[in-house]
């Protein structure tokens, strides 16, 4: 599950999952329990943004595009 959250004011420093920079958005993503920026949230094989993907996979640690999520099951 994808969720976009708002950042309020009294939010610690918010670490992106992808690139380990501080998100300082307004919004940021929710995705496998971490926080991403929107542009580092990608495919970990084919690296295709996936904030624009209705569903994402997760497995071991690494997040996939529904393609290569069913190619390496």
């Amino acid at each position: 599950k994808l969720d976009i959250k708002p950042k309020t004011g009294s939010d610690c420093p918010i670490i992106c999952a992808g690139c380990g920079e501080q998100v300082c958005d307004r919004f940021f993503l929710l995705a496998a329990g971490r926080v991403w920026h929107s542009i580092c949230l990608r495919c970990s094989q084919c690296h295709c943004e996936l904030q624009t993907h209705p569903s994402l996979f997760w497995r071991d640690g690494n997040i996939y595009c529904q393609q290569d999520y069913s190619r390496y099951k």
